[in-house]
């Protein structure tokens, strides 16, 4: 099954929104923090006048976290997210104009607040991620080979098929050399190397192989070798089967 929205949008807006990166992982966190923020907001407000009130922010913070939610999940493609959030930022954006009909102003604000929450998440991403790629690459290769997986199961309910070939025809197919030139593993900069090969954490090639439904993906790991004893292996493998 493809993506509820992407094969409209991509060909429309681009990879971007596809594209994993911590910049959406910022987005997601800081959509549900402004997002659930009003609620104790508000309670607090109404525990200081002692009786229940919305603060004029209250709407402020629903429109904009609202917003930050619904671009995570046009991201994520999840059609039941999409449906059930695409229409609160309309109804949210109504209360602030009736807010304004009235003449209460402080909405810059709150954007204001928002654009720099955005800015600082944007800047820790950029920032922390050579850092993260440089001392955890035993962490980024598990999630590397679980992108790789998810691409070739996605590949197969396109195609009916999986890719064939050695690793870097496999490779270039879920990249976009395809027939539908659909990119199903989008790599970051510098992690395929200029013969081809998908690059693991410590520069290493990948192994991929297909064979029927049945797919194997490999990192050598550190000592760039396959282990045959599991007391010094440091590789890593994954395996499945498509339907």
């Amino acid at each position: 099954m493809q993506g509820f929205l992407q094969p409209y949008l991509e060909p429309v807006l681009g990879r971007w929104l596809y594209v994993d990166s911590s910049l959406w992982t910022v987005t997601g966190f800081l959509g549900a923090a402004i997002f659930g923020s009003r609620f104790l907001l508000q309670w607090l407000q109404s525990e200081k006048e002692k009786k229940l009130v919305i603060p004029w922010y209250f709407w402020h913070l629903s429109f904009w976290g609202s917003v930050l939610n619904l671009l995570y999940f046009l991201h994520l493609d999840k059609a039941p997210l999409i449906l059930g959030n695409c229409f609160l930022p309309v109804l949210y954006g109504r209360n602030i104009i009736f807010l304004r009909r009235e003449g209460t102003r402080g909405g810059r604000k709150v954007f204001a607040a928002v654009v720099g929450l955005f800015l600082i998440g944007g800047l820790w991403a950029g920032l922390s991620r050579p850092k993260l790629l440089a001392e955890h690459p035993e962490e980024l290769a598990p999630a590397q080979l679980k992108r790789a997986a998810f691409a070739l199961e996605q590949y197969a309910k396109t195609f009916g098929t999986l890719p064939l070939g050695d690793s870097r025809q496999i490779l270039a197919a879920l990249t976009g050399k395809n027939d539908q030139q659909r990119v199903f593993l989008q790599s970051d900069d510098g992690q395929i190397s200029a013969e081809g090969d998908w690059l693991d954490p410590w520069g290493h090639p990948y192994v991929l192989s297909t064979s029927g439904k049945i797919y194997v993906l490999y990192s050598k790991g550190a000592n760039a070798s396959f282990d045959a004893e599991p007391s010094s292996a440091d590789d890593y493998y994954l395996a499945g089967q498509v339907k």
